[in-house]
């Protein structure tokens, strides 16, 4: 359809530019590119679902001719020279780049960015792929890029009312992701969008194997990728929930928020009245991958500064840069622990889900809904947002968060499916499942008449 892909950036921009004064979601705004993009898709005969879909990306993808800092100015000067392989994949398919998004800077989750959240802007938005959140929340992106080192593109899905994948580890290319910002053992490119099938869309484009890297030389995306929403109902499932001795030690990081509890449960009645069969399994050590997840993180992402030069130091926040000497000193015993908790948490998933005979585990996203920026100290309370999302980081499984239902105060909420390793169009399907048996994700945040 003539000039389509046009209109479609024209709406986008017409939400970037009402809520963005409110959100402060994006650093660069690609405006005049995104118009070129535009008027080529246009022009164009394709067929491919994503040809003048609108994309933008968190700022530690690499965009040609862009400064990729991962929010930090120590990396002031790091302009790339060509775009990362996803971007590159997504403009081959006809989508178009609108701009980058906020991050915490490298990721860390230890300052507080600028972002709000766009169903109560006094709140906390998610993790450091919140700017994707916002974005798609608002409408100012079809789809954004994130990535995912202990829940950043689930926890901001499940605290903007967006849908948000972590894929299998391995199943994307990393080529072009900020090393300085990244953790490469645990760390995940994933996807936020409104509803799963796009989400599907974006996958398809984006999986695949890489020479850049050697992560995705290991497997071939799965051929059902292309039929990830071919299932009807679910009366051939079974498909598990965590058990009262995990549960108790979930808890105790951070106890489960009644209002969340309470929209989880009735998640599992929607899976039942579509057919599935509900049983329980425990898994009691994935209370301990709070501790590896931020020995990993910590320890791989400074790798990349060990070098810098100490005049740097100052062009970081301070209590990253506190973060980074740490990891210099890390004793190899703690890593060595926390290699050993990834081993037995993966090991441990695929014995529970395969001994139970279910194909999925569900479980809520996070214990506890957006909080109240006044007061909040990320480097203190960033910690209770991960119990439920960072030990499949850790193990690489397949992890999707969709919005169920929202709190008495307007606050949404997710919920977590997580699937066998590269079974990402399983997953998908269970979302998409879900999706057409509620109408969660069709709610929309109302522009603020005050901005913040």
């Amino acid at each position: 359809m003539a000039r389509q892909a046009s209109a479609r950036l024209e709406e986008a921009l017409k939400h970037l530019h009402d809520w963005e004064p409110a959100v402060h979601a994006f650093v660069d705004l690609l405006e005049g590119e995104a118009r070129q993009q535009a008027a080529t898709a246009d022009a164009a005969t394709s067929h491919s679902p994503l040809y003048g879909q609108i994309f933008a990306v968190k700022e530690v993808f690499d965009v040609a001719g862009v400064a990729t800092t991962g929010g930090c100015r120590a990396l002031a000067g790091n302009v790339p020279q060509q775009d990362a392989v996803v971007v590159q994949r997504l403009k081959q398919a006809g989508a178009i780049g609108i701009g980058t998004l906020v991050s915490h800077e490298l990721t860390f989750g230890l300052d507080q960015p600028p972002t709000r959240n766009p169903w109560d802007l006094s709140c906390y938005p998610g993790g450091s792929s919140a700017g994707a959140g916002v974005a798609v929340a608002v409408g100012a992106a079809r789809f954004a890029l994130g990535t995912d080192a202990a829940g950043s593109v689930r926890i901001p899905a499940a605290m903007t009312g967006t849908v948000g994948l972590k894929p299998t580890y391995g199943l994307v290319s990393h080529a072009g992701v900020l090393r300085a910002a990244t953790a490469p053992s645990i760390d995940h490119v994933g996807i936020i969008a409104r509803e799963v099938s796009v989400v599907t869309d974006v996958l398809k484009v984006i999986a695949g194997p890489d020479a850049n890297d050697a992560r995705t030389l290991h497997h071939l995306p799965s051929p059902s990728l292309n039929r990830a929403m071919g299932i009807g109902d679910l009366s051939d499932q079974t498909m598990a929930v965590l058990g009262p001795a995990t549960v108790d030690a979930m808890n105790k990081t951070f106890p489960l928020d009644a209002e969340i509890e309470s929209a989880f449960e009735a998640v599992l009645e929607v899976y039942r009245s579509a057919g599935a069969e509900i049983v329980t399994i425990e898994l009691p050590g994935l209370a301990e991958a709070i501790d590896a997840v931020v020995t990993l993180f910590s320890v791989e992402l400074a790798a990349d500064h060990r070098l810098r030069p100490p005049a740097h130091e100052n062009q970081y926040n301070h209590l990253v840069a506190g973060a980074l000497r740490s990891a210099f000193d890390m004793p190899p015993e703690q890593v060595e622990t926390a290699i050993r908790t990834r081993v037995a948490l993966r090991q441990a998933i695929d014995d529970a889900l395969q001994s139970s005979g279910a194909a999925f585990l569900l479980t809520p996203t996070t214990p506890r809904v957006a909080m109240p920026l006044d007061g909040f100290d990320p480097s203190e309370e960033l910690g209770t947002l991960i119990p439920y999302t960072c030990g499949f980081n850790l193990t690489g499984h397949p992890a999707l968060s969709l919005p169920c239902g929202f709190t008495k105060g307007g606050l949404p909420i997710g919920h977590q499916v997580v699937g066998p390793r590269f079974a990402d169009a399983g997953v998908l399907s269970i979302g998409h499942v879900f999706q057409t048996k509620t109408q969660w994700h069709e709610c929309r945040p109302a522009l603020p008449t005050v901005r913040q």
